[in-house]
């Protein structure tokens, strides 16, 4: 299983732009024989708090789709792309999951900062994707601090945890830094593959958001790595090294979990 997780460029409200972005990426990593390319949280209207902007988004979804399910239709690569989603008088921070012209799922973002809470609504929902032979699992930035969320989706069959980002400030340098100290445990502890990245963009108070990107095996060693929103990170996934851990009696942690007797502690 060939991934790709792309640190790619949105600049906030250009829906076009972003787009042509996006599906110049996928064009690109479909030739060189990529299964599932991983883009950042709200990529395609870069991130934004702006509800005008959020709002005027949504009402453009029907033909920004329409291009992605078009191309999915043509390319053998499968891809998670952001985009909100306004449902009522609720707006959501959503990852969509397309394969062969179809839109396969939706992951609505489940836990949010302080900050997004001033705009957006928490998802309900944890799920996992069959997406070309692999079982995925996707959280988006927040989220990722909540070891839970690893472990139940794991739980749910998941081999890939698929991170979409956008997280501000600090150097590419310095925020890979700062994510390789936590992120690795959720591989580790739930032996999956994890592919993540980060959208590069600068809001519209000027905050710059750095690109890069990196996959971790499922023992959490680094695959590979990209400080730059121009070059992605690919790697091949070999799930013979989650069969193993799963056969040794001491590796897979999970099935030792007292979660019962744990609950008790929560509440």
């Amino acid at each position: 299983m060939k991934v790709a997780a792309v640190g790619s460029k949105s600049i906030i409200g250009d829906f076009n732009q972003n787009l042509s972005i996006t599906m110049s990426w996928i064009k690109k990593l479909n030739a060189q024989g990529v299964d599932f390319i991983l883009f950042p949280e709200l990529n395609l209207t870069g991130f934004t708090r702006n509800v005008d902007v959020l709002e005027t988004a949504c009402k453009e979804r029907a033909w920004l789709f329409k291009k992605l399910l078009d191309l999915s239709s043509v390319v053998n690569s499968a891809f998670a792309i952001g985009f909100p989603e306004w449902e009522e008088d609720k707006i959501f921070i959503t990852h969509f999951v397309f394969e062969g012209g179809t839109l396969l799922g939706k992951h609505r973002k489940t836990h949010l900062s302080s900050n997004e809470k001033e705009v957006f609504s928490e998802g309900d929902k944890i799920s996992v994707f069959q997406v070309k032979g692999m079982i995925l699992g996707i959280q988006l930035c927040y989220e990722t601090h909540f070891p839970e969320l690893s472990y139940i989706q794991q739980r749910k069959g998941a081999d890939v945890l698929a991170m979409a980002f956008a997280s501000p400030r600090e150097s590419s340098a310095a925020k890979i830094n700062r994510l390789k100290r936590y992120i690795p445990a959720r591989a580790y502890d739930n032996s999956c593959f994890i592919m993540l990245c980060n959208q590069e963009t600068i809001n519209e108070n000027g905050t710059l958001f750095p690109g890069l990107s990196f996959v971790l095996d499922p023992k959490g060693e680094l695959l590979c790595e990209s400080l730059s929103a121009d070059v992605c990170s690919i790697a091949e996934l070999d799930f013979h090294q989650i069969q193993k851990i799963k056969k040794s009696k001491m590796a897979d942690f999970n099935q030792a979990k007292r979660t019962e007797w744990l609950m008790k502690y929560y509440g």
